[in-house]
Formats: structure tokens, C-alpha cells, sequence
């Protein structure tokens, strides 16, 4: 019996970072190979990796390495350096505290994987194969029944690899995922690649991984398993230092696969005899390390060997049974366990002898171990298998806590941890916990058949209705963003999807389905996943349709949320204008202040988005009387911006300017998490632009400047691409183009050509084409920007009344005359003061009156024109009044020019000068400069 006494394993293994030691065979491994150290080495790097991280002193040192005689400390200094010759590449990681000790720092691997916590057992052959085969391969299939240890070897392989991939390992579990249409996007929002749901295709995904080394790991893929297929092998064949590592329970099945069947645990054969032998197989070997990783202290005799080889056995050598079977062992005892199992195999394995061999004997450990807890844990396993994927304590505590007798809900899962029915993670220093796919299903089938399913589903749902709620508040600006746990409500996503099907269904409830619907509305969009929100609005506004009660307060939200996705993702369009409208009509008759105010809100912006200010002024006119009655600040400072940006474009630009200021200080001061709150955008983004826009009118170029760039640089540090588009496109990239700053306005022009295309927003791409075409222009190839102005222009028809073609169209306007095509600038200048007067956008009127009157000089031959000069005339009048500086200077630039032929330039001249004069920055910027130079030309 001596080699039973002495035979250990390697669970009491010590890891840190890439370092692994091994007491029984005092060894280190680093990056998975052995290194071979002297004693004294191993004993301090013993104690660097015990310490993670932390300080240890040389006193501590020397107490434990030399307890005997008295050495000198250059001893140490020697050991030292001998461990980190051994560590290689990790060698700076010890590093010297001065006169005090040394400490391991190891930078964090990029991964997600879990921390290991557990030595793996019986698999180091396989984990080793499997790296090689990653080596080699581009896809890897870990195949076998459920219950095998797929999940766990991956991991383990993964681990070993981390040094080798630069830009990481990463694992992406499909167990939540529905159907195969949401794989792309789980893949996507692991690797925080920047595509909306809609966009997070295969194709899209190999092209931003097109140049990355890392090894993907996807977990529990047989469900998306023809999904899973195509996106692995999308992404392997675009590049060739990329890995995918799967687990499934049937292969992929796609070209560059290789498989590799999972086979249960060795166990020993029945006959054998030989008792010693019997705890080298790695089935006992699990056995004992689990058992005695709960406490209980497994002596080796040979009743209890023999006793575990028979458990093994009948549990077919599958670590998911053996595990569970090890954590009753300190309860009954190994011997009793085994004859217990026993005879729960000949009364549960009845009835299941049709099914799968691999799903009839995990059925059966499962109903075994079901039957040794108590009611309690049987009760709170039920529950427990309604959520998908992770969930919290507190949502185990809301399923469990109305459960009758379930019993202490934190007693309870703490009993279904330590039986291994329940697994427990650390995320983020707070407990996650799930089930796996098999207990979970198991879980249910033993709900379903105690009637209560439905009951514990309407539990789940409305926690995850209460959650949302809850998070709705805090993401309207009332709570730090830092302080939403992103992590729980990504998590709870995937609950409330399972949660809708279940309501919907017919044994569900309808009405929770669609609150629930309507509270994951903020949740989708902090996600950037407005596409899968719409879809989620059609399904539950046909829900509502069907309803033969209709809710008036749910109907107004479903149509509120409903407008939000469609202007998130079309900017606007007549579904979006009846949503608000109806919804609006539900929230006067309700007297319900907040909806009274989305509603106008989404108007007012799709007024916007349509070029119709007259409309967007009395809109925003009543936002502001509704939210100021209502004592809303967000609300009224989103009113202060709706209305200081028509006023401003209605030309009133000191007074839209004050309105804009308030909203900029305001933001300042506020506390702002944008994307998913009521009013779709980031303020302080849009304010920032928009107030550049009036200060460059205004004649503040430098001034302008700043905020541009502070408009853009808030936008990308919130990643509100949403955002980013608007101040780009409205006012960021033209005045950038106005100041001269050609190569910024490429740099912007390619961001919001990037942004536009990779979420597919065609009315964005389709004003970076239009602005392509006026930066070509200004680079000095007029004929060929033309053409693209012409073509986009005429490609826009009737969606050019936005304000942001507006100045796009006075662009086009100047350049054709610049390019001595008079007739085609005198019909664009014409058409766009006939748009501007029509919808208001009475900002660039002067602009267009001098574009005209400047090319019908020129088409005169630069003959006196008294059109010119009324043209002239009238727009400076009209940009006196408005408070526009910049029109003044270019009218008055202008004026010098047509009247230079004529001799009659004094006033024209002095006009310049006068205007020049009221100029404090911006000398550089071609006006200035131009302007400049015919000062000087007068002398």
C-alpha cells in the first residue's frame, strides 16, 4: 500500500500570471515548459508567486530559504539572478524594492478567460494536443457528449497560449444565444469591435481581424453551430495568425477544421485486480482531488480505491458526473456513495433507453444527484434553470426568495455551488453564476414537471422588467455612468430575450412581454444595438395589435421606442413621424409629462432632419414651455439646444448663441452617460459643434476651432457614433473646409466616411460624397469635384432640405462660379435661396445672394450690373441684421472686386476695411487672408 499513500496530484499547484509552480515535483513552468532551477531559486520564487505581487522582504527571505546557519545577503542576490535567467522573456517581471525586497509585477494577459482555479486532471496529454493542433491549424473542434469537459480543456489550452497571440485570447460563450443570427454580434461585442448589431457580419469581422493575432474561443456552439461555421471559417481564411478553438457537440464541419473527439476520463477496467494500479487512471484521480477539494479526507485503502473505480466506472469516466458524485463524498462516504448510486441507476435509467447513450447516462448521474439533495436545493436547482447564461445573486435571490420552502435563497445556491450544479465565477470582483447547458435543461424538464415553470418564468421576467426599470432612471443623466455594472445588463439582455419568448408564448403573458420590451429599450441602445430594437419594437407592436384590451400608457411607450429605433437608424421617415405623432396624442390625453416630452422631442428632430424649421421653431417653442412647467433640466437644456439651433439657422444668430452657452455650461456641470438615454444623443457633443458653427459666423474663428474639436474628441471617447455623425456632418468638417484646414478636413471627411459605411447609414455617405466633391474643389481640382457635386446633388433630389446640404449646396454654388460655369451657379444660387426662404434657413441667405450676384457679374463680362450691386447690397443688409461677420467680410470682399473694374471703390473699400477691422482672430483663414491682400493692393 505504500504507493497508494504516496501518490498526490497537482491540485495543490500554485499559478501566477504565465508561472505555474509544482511542489510535488518542486518545479516551475513558465509558459507552459518546465524550467529546471537549483532549490534555493525555486524556494524564492515559491514564495514571489505565493505573495502575488505583493512585497516580500529579504528578512522573509532569508527566514525561509536560509533558516540555518546565518548567510550573507549576496546569497540572495545570487538566487535571484539565477531565477531570472530561468524566466527568460519574464525576467524584468522580479523587480528590486531598494533595501527592502523584491516582488513579481506581471502586466494582465489581454483575455477575458476566466481565472483557473482548478487543476486540470487526466487531460495534461490532451491540453498539450491541443495546442499543437492550434499550432498547425487554423480551426480546432473540441467534440463530445455533454458533460465531457470541452469548456474546461479549452480553457486550459487557452491559457497556455496566452503569450503567443499579441493581441490576445478570447472566449465567447454561445450557451445564451438564442439562434444563430445573434452569433456574429456576441463575437463582435467580446472583441469590442466597433459594428452595429446590423452590421456584425462575418465578412465585417474578418476585416477588422484581418491583421490580429489571437486565438477566439467559442463555447458551446451546438445550437449555432451552422452560424458558428461560417463566421470561424470567414475569419480563418483572411488571415493566417488568427486561431479558433471550439466546443461543440457536433463538428463544424467546414474546410480548415480539424476535430478532436473528447473521450470520457480513462477508468479502470473491472477485472483488474491489481489495487495499486487502480488510482493511475485519471478518472480516480479526479475523484480524489475533488473530494478532497471539499474537505473530506480520502484515505487510500483499497475499500475506498475499489470503491471509486466502481463509481467511476458507472459514471463512464465523464468529469461532469464524477465531480458532482465527489461532492456527496464527505456526506456519505465514498463506499456508501457507490452502493447509493447503484440503485439509483436501476430506478432512474428506465424509460430513457431510446435516447442518445451520452445523454442517457448523463441523465442519470444528473437524477441521481437531483435525489441526494435536500428539498430545498432540489426546489432552488428547479428555479435556478430558468435564466440563461449568467446571472447575479440578486437574481438568484428574486427566484428563490418567493419559492415557499425553498428555504435561505444565499444557503441554498451556496448548496448547489459546492455540489457542482451550479457554477460560480469571480467577473469584475463580483460572483457570477450559471449552469451548464445539461443541469439547466435538466433543471427545467424537473420544473416543467412540477407545474410551476410558468410561475418561476413570470418571476424571471419581471425581474428583469424591474432591473431595466430601474436602470432607465439612472441612464437619464441622474447616475454616474461608471456605476451601471454594463457586464450584469449585457448579461441580463440575454435573460430578458428568453424572458419575451416565454411571455409571448401561450402559456406566457403578453403585457409583461411588452414592458419588458419596452424597459430594454435604453439598454439596446447604450449597446448600439438599435437594429435588434426595432425588430423587437415590429414584434410588439403586432403583439399589441392582437390584444383585445388595448393599454393606452403601453401603447404610447411601444410607440415612442418605436419612433427612437427608427430615428437612430434612418434619421427620419413617415413611420417614425406617426409613431411620435400617435404617441404624442396618447401622452396629452394621459397627462404624461416625460412621454409629452420625448414625443416632442423626436419630432421636433425629425423636423430638423427634414429641413423644415418654421415647423422644428414651434416644436421646439412647446418643448421648452412643457419642459420648464415641468421643473426637467435635461429636458430643458435639450430645449435650449433645439431652440438655439433654429434660431441660429432662422438667422437670429446672438440669441441662438445665448441659448447654446447656457447648454454648453450646463453640461459641463452635469453628470452625462449618452447614448442610451431619452433623447438618443450626447448634448455636449451636438451643443459643442453647433456653438463652433455660430462663432465662426460670428467672425471668432479660432474660438470655433476649439469647439470643433472638442465636439469630436467627446464624441469618440463616449464611442457615440451617432453623435459623431451629426457634428461632423452638420457642422465639423464645412467649417473645417471654410477655415482652410484642407488636410483636417480630409482626416474628418474619411471619419465620417468610415463611420457612415460601417454602419450603414446612407444618408451619412451620402453628404460625405457631397463634401468630397467641395473639399475636391478646394484642393484645386474643380472639374473633378464638380462632377461628384453634380451626381450627388442630383442622386439627393428632394432629401437635400436639411441645413447640412443647405451649405453644401452654397459650396457648389461658389465653386461652379469660381469655375467660370455662371450658368449653372446662377440656377444653384437660385434654387438655393428659394429653398432657404421656404424652409428657413434664412442663415444662408446672404451667402446666396452673393454667389448670385457675383456670377452674373461675371457673366456680364465684369461690366457695371445693377443686379450685382442690389444682390450685393441686399445680402449685407440681411447679414448686418443677423449678426453674421463672416457673410459681411465675403460680400464686402465681393463688392471690392465687382466695383474694381469701375473705378468706384471707395466705398467698397472702406466697407472691407470697417468690416476687417472687427475681426480679434482667425488671420490665417482664407477670407481673412484674401481680404488682406486687397487692402493692400488699395494701399
Amino acid at each position: 500500500m505504500g504507493r497508494l499513500q504516496q501518490k498526490h496530484t497537482e491540485s495543490d499547484s500554485m499559478e501566477y500570471g504565465p508561472l505555474k509552480l509544482v511542489p510535488e515535483r518542486r518545479e516551475l513552468v513558465v509558459d507552459g515548459e518546465p524550467i529546471s532551477i537549483g532549490s534555493r531559486a525555486y524556494e524564492i520564487a515559491r514564495l514571489l508567486v505565493e505573495a502575488k505581487g505583493d512585497l516580500v522582504s529579504k528578512d522573509e527571505i532569508l527566514r525561509r530559504v536560509w533558516p540555518a546557519p546565518p548567510v550573507e545577503e549576496n546569497n540572495i542576490q545570487v538566487a535571484i539572478s539565477a531565477l531570472r535567467k530561468a524566466l527568460g522573456n519574464h525576467a524584468a517581471a522580479i523587480r528590486t524594492v531598494s533595501g527592502r525586497g523584491y516582488r513579481l509585477v506581471l502586466s494582465s494577459a489581454r483575455t477575458n478567460l476566466p481565472a483557473n482555479t482548478r487543476s486540470l486532471i487526466g487531460r495534461e496529454g490532451v491540453v498539450a494536443h491541443l495546442q499543437g493542433l492550434l499550432e498547425k491549424h487554423p480551426i480546432v473542434t473540441l467534440t463530445g457528449a455533454g458533460g465531457m469537459g470541452k469548456t474546461c480543456l479549452a480553457l486550459e489550452a487557452a491559457r497556455g497560449l496566452l503569450s503567443h497571440f499579441t493581441d490576445g485570447v478570447w472566449l465567447v460563450e454561445m450557451a445564451s444565444l438564442s439562434d444563430g443570427s445573434a452569433v456574429a454580434h456576441a463575437v463582435a461585442s467580446v472583441l469590442r469591435l466597433d459594428i452595429p448589431d446590423n452590421l456584425a457580419q462575418p465578412k465585417r469581422i474578418a476585416s477588422l481581424l484581418a491583421s490580429r493575432k489571437l486565438l477566439l474561443v467559442l463555447d458551446n456552439c451546438e445550437h449555432v453551430v451552422d452560424s458558428v461555421a461560417e463566421l470561424a471559417y470567414t475569419i480563418a481564411i483572411s488571415n493566417p495568425a488568427l486561431r479558433v478553438l471550439t466546443t461543440s457537440r457536433e463538428p463544424l464541419r467546414t474546410a480548415g477544421e480539424i476535430l478532436y473527439r473528447i473521450s470520457p476520463l480513462a477508468v479502470p477496467p473491472e477485472a483488474m485486480a491489481d489495487v495499486n494500479r487502480l488510482i493511475d487512471y485519471g478518472a480516480v484521480q479526479l475523484f480524489v482531488a475533488r473530494t478532497r477539494a471539499m474537505g473530506a479526507d480520502v484515505a487510500l485503502d483499497p475499500a475506498n480505491v475499489k470503491a471509486m473505480a466502481a463509481i467511476c466506472r458507472r459514471l463512464d469516466g465523464i468529469p461532469l458526473a464524477i465531480e458532482i458524485a465527489a461532492s456527496r463524498a464527505a456526506t456519505l462516504g465514498i463506499v456508501e456513495l457507490s452502493r447509493h448510486l447503484d440503485d439509483v441507476f436501476r430506478l432512474l435509467t428506465s424509460g430513457f433507453r431510446t435516447a442518445l447513450p451520452r445523454h442517457r447516462t448523463l441523465r442519470a448521474t444528473l437524477d441521481w444527484s437531483y435525489d441526494l439533495l435536500t428539498e430545498a436545493e432540489r426546489r432552488g436547482l428547479q428555479r435556478l434553470a430558468v435564466p440563461v447564461g449568467r446571472f447575479t445573486l440578486r437574481m438568484a435571490t428574486a427566484l428563490l426568495a418567493d419559492g415557499g420552502d425553498v428555504g435561505d435563497p444565499e444557503v441554498v445556491l451556496e448548496g448547489l455551488v459546492e455540489k457542482s450544479l451550479v457554477v460560480a465565477d469571480s467577473v469584475n470582483g463580483e460572483m457570477r453564476y450559471h449552469l451548464l447547458d445539461t443541469t439547466r435543461v435538466y433543471g427545467q424538464s424537473r420544473l416543467r414537471d412540477s407545474g410551476e415553470f410558468d410561475t418561476v418564468a413570470r418571476l424571471h421576467a419581471k425581474y428583469c422588467l424591474g432591473v431595466f426599470a430601474s436602470a432607465e432612471s439612472d441612464w437619464q443623466g441622474n447616475a454616474q455612468a461608471d456605476s451601471l455594472d454594463e457586464l450584469e445588463y449585457m448579461d441580463l439582455l440575454g435573460n430578458a430575450r428568453a424572458a419575451i419568448d416565454w411571455a409571448f408564448s401561450s402559456n406566457g403573458d403578453a403585457a409583461l412581454g411588452l414592458c419588458l420590451i419596452v424597459a430594454a429599450v435604453p439598454v439596446w441602445m447604450f449597446f448600439s444595438m438599435a437594429m435588434e430594437c426595432r425588430q423587437y419594437m415590429v414584434r410588439a407592436l403586432a403583439m399589441f395589435a392582437a390584444n383585445p384590451q388595448p393599454d393606452p400608457d403601453l401603447e404610447m411607450r411601444l410607440l415612442t421606442a418605436h419612433g427612437m429605433a427608427l430615428l437612430s437608424t434612418m434619421g427620419s421617415g413617415t413611420d417614425a413621424r406617426q409613431a411620435f405623432t400617435r404617441s404624442l396624442h396618447i401622452a396629452d390625453r394621459l397627462d404624461n409629462r416625460d412621454y409629452r416630452l420625448r414625443n416632442l422631442w423626436g419630432l421636433c428632430s425629425l423636423c430638423l432632419n427634414d429641413g423644415d424649421f418654421r415647423a422644428a421653431r414651434k416644436l421646439a417653442d412647446r418643448f421648452y414651455d412643457f419642459a420648464r412647467a415641468a421643473g426637467d433640466p435635461n429636458a430643458t437644456a435639450w430645449a435650449e439646444l433645439l431652440l438655439g439651433g433654429v434660431i441660429s439657422v432662422l438667422g437670429e444668430l446672438s440669441l441662438g448663441r445665448r441659448y447654446v452657452e447656457a447648454v454648453v455650461q450646463r453640461a459641463e456641470a452635469d453628470v452625462l452617460n449618452p447614448s442610451p438615454n431619452r433623447f438618443l444623443f450626447n448634448r455636449r457633443v451636438l451643443a459643442l459643434g453647433l456653438l463652433g458653427s455660430i462663432l465662426w459666423q460670428q467672425g471668432y474663428a479660432d474660438e470655433c476651432k476649439r469647439c470643433l474639436d472638442e465636439s469630436v474628441n467627446e464624441a469618440l471617447s463616449g464611442a457615440d457614433v451617432l453623435s459623431l455623425c451629426n457634428t461632423l456632418a452638420n457642422w465639423v468638417c464645412v467649417l473645417t473646409l471654410e477655415r482652410g484646414d484642407l488636410p483636417d478636413a480630409q482626416r474628418y471627411m474619411t471619419m465620417m466616411v468610415e463611420h457612415a459605411a460601417r454602419y450603414q447609414l446612407d444618408f451619412w455617405l451620402l453628404w460625405a460624397r457631397c463634401f468630397k466633391g467641395a473639399l475636391m474643389t478646394r484642393q484645386g481640382d474643380l472639374a473633378q469635384g464638380l462632377c461628384i457635386l453634380r451626381a450627388s446633388f442630383a442622386e439627393l433630389g428632394s432629401r437635400d432640405r436639411h441645413p447640412r446640404f443647405t451649405k453644401l449646396r452654397a459650396l457648389y454654388a461658389d465653386a461652379l462660379y469660381r469655375a467660370g460655369h455662371e450658368s449653372e451657379a446662377l440656377a444653384v444660387s437660385e434654387a438655393g435661396l428659394l429653398m432657404a426662404e421656404r424652409d428657413g434657413h434664412l442663415w444662408m441667405l446672404p451667402e446666396f445672394f452673393r454667389i448670385k450676384g457675383c456670377a452674373l457679374w461675371q457673366q456680364t463680362g465684369g461690366r457695371t450690373c445693377p443686379e450685382t450691386s442690389r444682390l450685393l447690397n441686399e445680402g449685407m443688409n440681411l447679414a448686418r441684421r443677423q449678426g453674421s461677420l463672416w457673410a459681411q467680410l465675403r460680400i464686402a470682399t465681393s463688392l471690392v472686386r465687382v466695383n474694381r473694374p469701375n473705378g468706384r471703390l471707395d466705398e467698397a473699400l472702406a466697407m472691407l476695411r470697417d468690416t476687417y477691422a472687427r475681426f480679434g482672430d482667425g488671420f490665417g483663414t482664407p477670407d481673412l487672408v484674401e481680404a488682406q491682400e486687397l487692402l493692400k493692393e488699395a494701399g
